[in-house]
């Protein structure tokens, strides 16, 4: 193979988080820490699980004390004892999520140094970063003390206890690939009267950003939830721009300042037909108070609507944002950027509730941290795989061979149970191995019941260490 084929990018990811996992402060006493299992031990075989899109952790426990297992544990994730579940459940529980952040700033300074951040430039001012919120768990009768909770006050209705996070990606119009900084827990606060919620959350997140990555802009793409003048007050204290959505029934004053503005000539407008016959419009105009409350808050205006070739409205959005407009290819430019806010939808909580990550499932609650650091360890496991999508030829040959996501981690956990592999290389030259087709036979037809049969010594090769 190429020689770009004999290094693979997850090694280099495992290692890392192998270095900081190490660094989290043990939550048993001395006593405790007697035992076989090390904080890295726990940490490393939970981040295994979601890494390989196990169902669940009950699955993997009856499957531990297979020599296999064993082995790759140890050599694929720096595991030298796997625990069982209840012990793994109840010692992270423990772990305050906060510990979990050097994780995402190791792997985040590995794309840094690799040059790989170019490949989300969009807006000269910074890296597009949507921000949303997702549910991962809710319960009528499994709760703990950091469950946020619906109808607490209503002796009518069953409470229902819940665990919501806020997560923050980089993206960019037109690429796939992801990458997700450490999501924020929305979870029940200390001395809070209410309940915790995604703007909350944002100003947590705000605050984590000025802190681990002091020199990093962004233009963060947000939802009408966010539009409201001391958030986007708050994004811009900390020297960030946004595009957020402005729904017409959250803002009529601004749309009354727009078309004063559109009366005397000051908007801006444009139209175009492609080649589906589809027509695009859109208009613009900068400088717009944001509403009465904050008459000296101005922000730039953009709507846009999409018809087809019928007159039917295919798509129809407006926003408010940071950037300035100075002509329509400007215009276009911060309507995809709006648009691409759907990417943290599609991209990521999509692929982590539907394509193998299995989010909304409940590994285990806990009394305390254990649903919110479950739910950041499988990102941190989604992250490990879109710097190596992003990155590693290797990797992306093996899933080339295997064609679909979803096919590609099932093979890949099934060579973690089957095959002893001393190296992710290794690994992944066998799931190419495996992937490829077999040639088929030039000439005469050979009927299927002649035809030889597929024959797996090439991979047993790879791995002669095998049971």
């Amino acid at each position: 193979m190429p020689t770009s084929h004999n290094h693979s990018v997850t090694t280099d990811l495992i290692d890392l988080v192998f270095e900081q996992v190490q660094e989290i402060p043990d939550p048993r006493s001395q006593k405790g820490r007697s035992s076989n299992f090390s904080i890295s031990d726990l940490f490393m075989y939970a981040l295994a699980v979601f890494h390989n899109k196990n169902p669940s952790l009950l699955a993997c426990d009856d499957k531990r004390e297979q020599p296999t297992i064993k082995e790759n544990a140890k050599s694929l994730y720096h595991v030298q004892n796997i625990p069982c579940d209840t012990y793994l459940r109840s010692i992270i529980d423990h772990v305050k999520t906060k510990h979990i952040r050097p994780l995402f700033l190791a792997l985040f300074a590995y794309c840094q140094r690799r040059g790989k951040l170019k490949h989300f430039q969009y807006f000269k001012e910074g890296y597009l970063a949507p921000i949303d919120g997702t549910q991962t768990f809710t319960s009528k009768s499994i709760n703990c003390k950091n469950c946020c909770t619906k109808n607490a006050d209503n002796p009518k209705k069953t409470t229902v206890f819940y665990h919501q996070l806020s997560a923050i990606c980089l993206v960019k119009p037109g690429l796939k690939t992801v990458l997700p900084l450490m999501p924020e827990p929305i979870t029940q606060q200390k001395d809070a009267s209410k309940n915790d919620c995604e703007v909350r959350a944002l100003e947590r997140i705000l605050e984590d950003l000025s802190r681990e990555h002091y020199h990093l802009k962004l233009v963060l793409g947000l939802d009408g939830l966010y539009s409201k003048g001391p958030t986007l007050k708050l994004i811009r204290s900390y020297g960030h721009n946004f595009i957020t959505v402005a729904k017409d029934s959250d803002h009529e004053a601004l749309l009354e300042a727009v078309d004063d503005l559109d009366r005397e000539g000051k908007v801006r407008r444009f139209t175009y037909t492609d080649k589906r016959g589809h027509r695009h419009s859109s208009r613009y105009v900068n400088d717009v108070p944001l509403n009465k409350s904050h008459p000296d808050f101005m922000v730039n205006y953009v709507d846009y609507v999409e018809t087809d070739s019928d007159g039917k409205i295919k798509y129809c959005n407006s926003w408010v944002t940071s950037l300035p407009i100075h002509n329509h290819m400007c215009c276009m430019k911060i309507m995809r950027g709006g648009r691409a806010r759907w990417l943290i939808e599609n991209e990521t909580f999509n692929t982590l509730k539907n394509l193998g990550y299995s989010l909304e499932h409940n590994y285990g609650h806990g009394e305390e941290n254990l649903a919110s650091n479950f739910a950041c360890l499988m990102f941190l496991a989604f992250l490990i795989d879109q710097i190596v999508e992003l990155s590693c030829p290797l990797f992306n040959e093996a899933l080339k061979a295997n064609k679909r996501k979803k096919i590609f981690w099932e093979k890949q956990r099934n060579f973690f149970e089957i095959f002893v592999v001393s190296s992710w290389v290794l690994f992944m030259k066998g799931l190419i191995l495996q992937g490829t087709p077999e040639p088929k036979p030039k000439g005469k037809r050979v009927k299927p019941s002649e035809q030889p049969k597929r024959k797996m010594i090439s991979i047993r090769s790879l791995f002669p260490d095998t049971a």
